[in-house]
């Protein structure tokens, strides 16, 4: 009993925000994972300079991502600047955002705001969101949730995933209007519809958690499961706990070790130490304490607690560390990161 007590107080039990990246959308009949070829550059370099705001918005984008054209911030922004003088609401987004970020034009967070609004009023739901981005985290400026929460609503009105989600988030918490729990569920439920995994993981913590009402572990548990086969690694952690303790769910260690891996995998630190302590007690996986270490030790400070209570040797933990190496030096960048969409921000 003591070391299942100890272990799954790691059950992470955080909402999950979309926002730490501002939202840059491309014309909805073209990806912005699709390559620019030279000959499509050449075509739209044409347009562009006869007026077309498309080719201007089209050309402004491969210059910023370095995607069919050299990458060049400030022929971005000169492009940008072209088709958002000519009231092109993607190319104003984006122009705003290279401001917010200083890239290709100094750094003006007045000018970033103005260019957003001017595509907010053309009721473009990306800087509508980009708006209550702004706002919310106070970038430039001072947080003003009220603020936030407005334009947060009308990118959600306009069936902006993202926005529903952070919508969801500030009636659920209070944040610029009286905590509704009944709207937030709503607004999670639609942000979930259109396809947001982050959506699906707070919808599990809002059923769990009671949200307006006593607790549904049986929700809860499909909207984790929901989140996690979509990729979001708490909400697979939070799925593993579910399993270990029965909550929703007949228990399996098996089912818990799998889910555990899966967001250990994924570089979640409450996840790589569970999956540790199974591996240390021979919970639902043969008892290995050379995994079991290597896993605390990736951990990082969730792990060091639970390596500083077992009091094990140094010369115990050298091959865990040289496995955790190994394994760094395979899922993260050089720089020690985990990479891009391995996790998502957490709003706490």
């Amino acid at each position: 009993m003591h070391m299942r007590c100890r272990l799954f107080a790691l059950s992470v039990l955080l909402a999950l925000s979309i926002g730490y990246c501002l939202a840059e959308q491309p014309p909805g009949d073209v990806s912005s994972h699709t390559a620019v070829r030279g000959q499509d550059v050449s075509q739209l370099l044409r347009k562009a300079t006869a007026g077309d705001t498309r080719a201007q918005f089209l050309l402004g984008r491969a210059y910023e991502t370095g995607n069919g054209a050299p990458q060049d911030y400030s022929e971005a922004a000169r492009w940008y600047l072209e088709a958002a003088n000519r009231g092109r609401p993607e190319a104003q987004n984006n122009l705003g955002l290279l401001y917010t970020r200083g890239r290709g034009v100094e750094t003006d967070y007045q000018r970033a705001v103005s260019w957003l609004l001017r595509a907010a009023v053309q009721k473009y739901a990306p800087a509508e969101f980009n708006l209550g981005l702004l706002y919310s985290q106070g970038i430039g400026g001072r947080i003003d949730e009220a603020e936030a929460l407005h334009w947060y609503r009308l990118a959600s009105e306009h069936g902006y995933a993202a926005a529903q989600n952070n919508l969801g988030l500030f009636l659920r918490q209070g944040r610029g209007a009286p905590p509704d729990c009944g709207q937030a569920l709503k607004w999670f439920h639609r942000a979930a519809k259109n396809g947001l995994a982050e959506a699906e993981y707070n919808l599990g913590i809002s059923y769990e958690n009671g949200c307006g009402r006593g607790a549904d572990y049986r929700s809860a548990l499909e909207w984790y499961r929901k989140a996690a086969e979509h990729g979001v690694p708490e909400a697979a952690n939070n799925l593993g706990y579910f399993y270990r303790e029965g909550k929703g769910v007949p228990a399996s260690d098996a089912e818990a070790v799998k889910w555990f891996q899966q967001a250990a995998e994924q570089d979640l630190p409450a996840a790589q130490a569970n999956l540790g302590v199974m591996y240390l007690h021979g919970v639902g996986v043969p008892q290995d304490a050379t995994t079991a270490y290597m896993w605390l030790v990736l951990a990082g400070n969730t792990g060091k607690t639970v390596l500083s209570a077992l009091h094990v040797p140094i010369e115990k933990l050298m091959p865990a560390r040289r496995n955790a190496q190994v394994w760094q030096a395979q899922h993260r960048t050089q720089s020690g990161e985990a990479r891009a969409g391995d996790s998502v921000p957490l709003l706490r």
